[in-house]
């Protein structure tokens, strides 16, 4: 998150309802930026939990299939897909009784831990749709993330973003030609990480956004995401590819709650 410029929440999921079913869960934006704006896709696991975190009100309560089921107007096959899915990745639980019933998972850890983000502002649109692909983990209290977007009004930038990196647990790198080139991205914050990182007080990750010549930086050594360390652009779906870099993310901070 270089100084290059003045650097969204979870939102109920919202599609079209049925005429039949006017309890339909839905997603989307309710709000028009403008007409060229482009569209956001949301994916069915995230529309899933969506509405199971509102019915549940964030709670580890559990509640019928059927509720959750009729709130989303899916059909048995589309939701017996998606539930098991969830149930794979830990995401959700599932209880007896007539019908079944399903949850929010329980958290082995009370307090989540602190995620960094750095990169550069010409990819800002890609560090937007990675949070918005890491809000699971953060309903799941497994991560908290923090980006240069949240300074205040009058706190100091500069001492702040160190203040931050310095007490993150997970680091990550948002690496494309314009990170690169950014003296801030490099010298100041992937400073700190690297260093971070040799010292065990911070796990970072590079996240591989646009193609350019990183093999040779600090962090070459660590393993990236996603996938084969594809960069993010050059997959068909761009969704497929941040869904990569979070079940990663997931996978090590769960590993790093496990060892506390």
């Amino acid at each position: 998150m270089a100084r290059e410029g003045n650097r969204q929440s979870l939102q109920c999921p919202k599609t079209r309802p049925k005429v039949c079913a006017p309890r339909i869960c839905t997603v989307g934006d309710t709000s028009m930026a403008g007409a060229s704006q482009k569209k956001k896709r949301r994916t069915q696991e995230e529309i899933f939990l969506d509405c199971l975190s509102l019915l549940t009100k964030d709670d580890q309560s559990l509640i019928p299939n059927a509720t959750l089921k009729e709130k989303l107007g899916w059909d048995d096959d589309k939701y017996k897909e998606i539930k098991a899915r969830l149930t794979k990745s830990k995401l959700v639980i599932v209880g007896q009784g007539h019908g079944g019933k399903i949850g929010l998972a329980k958290q082995l850890n009370e307090k989540a831990l602190k995620l960094f983000v750095s990169y550069s502002h010409i990819d800002d649109d890609y560090k937007t749709e990675l949070l918005k692909h890491l809000n699971p983990l953060k309903r799941l209290k497994l991560i908290e993330s923090w980006s240069d977007q949240k300074i205040l009004p009058g706190d100091k930038i500069d001492e702040k973003i160190k203040s931050e990196l310095k007490t993150s647990d997970i680091i990550l790198l948002l690496i494309s030609i314009d990170y690169l080139n950014s003296y801030y991205c490099v010298e100041v914050e992937m400073e700190e990480a690297i260093e971070r990182h040799k010292t065990g007080k911070s796990r970072v990750i590079p996240i591989i956004i646009r193609s350019c010549m990183w093999q040779n930086m600090p962090f070459a050594e660590l393993k990236a995401l996603p996938h084969d360390a594809k960069a993010v652009s050059k997959w068909q779906d761009r969704d497929d590819a941040l869904v990569s870099v979070a079940e990663g993310i997931k996978i090590v901070a769960e590993e790093i709650l496990e060892s506390k």
